[in-house]
């Protein structure tokens, strides 16, 4: 089978688990005033495949049967995802995701900061009501992890200097840490041994590397309309991602000087940027990014074989596959 149809009959079995987390969000972000109400119905459509709730109900399926409060969890992840994303925009100047307006086009920055606020307040007050204390320590402190990433990355924009070693410290907090404390606890919470529940938050933290890294090379060469969302934005705001640390690492002295000119300023030239995405891709860059992701997976997979079935790992490898091979 392939991972495609294995992703596919994944959601199918999953489905009822994931209405049960739509119901949660929506319930979360219920608001009396019309206004308030508008914002919370528009920022709801920003989730796609909710791969996050996703993988929480798959590993708790792993380990014994996803119940209500897997549900919950799910809901609290995607939530903080969600407010994650509002931020994002407002400060990427985004305009489009999941093929509509961002929140910060349609009703401005200002709304857009207090809205991306609310969610993460909501999202706490919810993560409150699972009575878990372990989840409610590991989980705000992922939240904060997750802030600090991105305070990281605004410090580093236009960093053509950055080392590999702090753009890894910048995507493992704000990205795969809330994967991998989110995969952790939905072990948790089903019963998973201590040792099961580390292999499993490993092979998540893993995996939201290899998101992270696919993501950056869809910023750079995807398109648009099969994304659904503003692309670009990272060499606009001077974001040094893995394609471009592998370019540089090769030493031509001209790549060098195309980055630097491409990255000093927000108004770089048209025929800079598109030599840069040739170069990007004439060079191999793009696909040895790719790769690194596909070593990130493959990491996972190790770490989670002595704990699961091959029946269970053959269901997490298809959504490592999914992630690296994903066009949207």
């Amino acid at each position: 089978m392939t991972a495609t149809a294995h992703l596919r009959e994944m959601y199918k079995d999953l489905a009822p688990g994931l209405a049960m987390v739509d119901e949660e969000i929506a319930r979360a972000l219920e608001a009396d005033h019309p206004a308030i109400s508008d914002l919370c119905a528009h920022v709801s459509a920003y989730s796609g495949k909710r791969l996050r709730p996703a993988v929480i109900l798959l590993i708790s399926t792993l380990f014994g049967e996803a119940s209500a409060k897997i549900a919950r969890l799910g809901a609290v992840v995607e939530m903080i995802h969600l407010a994650t994303l509002v931020h994002d925009d407002v400060i990427d100047e985004a305009s489009l995701r999941r093929g509509k307006a961002t929140v910060s086009a349609r009703f401005g920055n200002f709304e857009s900061v207090l809205l991306g606020d609310i969610v993460f307040a909501r999202a706490i007050h919810l993560l409150s009501r699972l009575g878990d204390s372990t989840a409610l320590l590991r989980l705000t402190r992922a939240v904060s992890t997750l802030c600090e990433g991105e305070i990281l990355q605004n410090r580093h924009r236009r960093d053509v200097d950055l080392a590999a070693a702090d753009y890894y410290r910048i995507i493992g907090a704000k990205t795969a840490e809330l994967y991998g404390v989110g995969a952790g606890l939905a072990a948790h919470l089903s019963g998973a041994t201590p040792e099961a529940e580390e292999a499993v938050a490993s092979w998540a933290y893993e995996l939201g590397l290899a998101f992270q890294i696919a993501d950056d090379g869809l910023d750079l060469v995807g398109s648009e309309a099969e994304v659904g969302k503003s692309l670009g934005t990272d060499l606009s705001s001077g974001k040094m991602t893995l394609p471009l640390l592998l370019l540089r690492g090769q030493g031509d002295p001209g790549d060098l000087a195309l980055l630097r000119r491409v990255m000093a300023q927000p108004g770089a030239a048209d025929s800079d940027r598109e030599r840069l995405l040739l170069r990007l891709q004439e060079s191999g860059s793009l696909d040895q990014a790719l790769q690194k992701a596909v070593g990130h997976v493959q990491r996972g997979q190790a770490a989670i074989q002595p704990f699961l079935s091959e029946w269970a790992c053959e269901k997490l490898r298809a959504v490592g596959e999914f992630v690296v091979q994903r066009r949207q």
